[in-house]
């Protein structure tokens, strides 16, 4: 049994949860867009996040 106040999983998935938020903002950069916008964004969204900066088109 872990010293942890919440199981260990749980943990590693708000931590998956982070990274792939931070790697929405940074696809979101290259393509133009706002960093400061994007990365509480991606951090609060995650995944939805991910896939709407994906399929967001470059600004010219």
């Amino acid at each position: 049994m872990s010293d942890l106040p919440i199981e260990s999983t749980i943990y590693l998935m708000l931590s998956l949860h982070c990274v792939i938020g931070a790697i929405a903002a940074i696809i979101a950069q290259n393509k133009g867009r706002s960093l400061n916008l994007w990365l509480p964004l991606g951090l609060v969204v995650g995944t939805p996040a991910l896939i709407v900066a994906l399929l967001i088109k470059p600004k010219h």
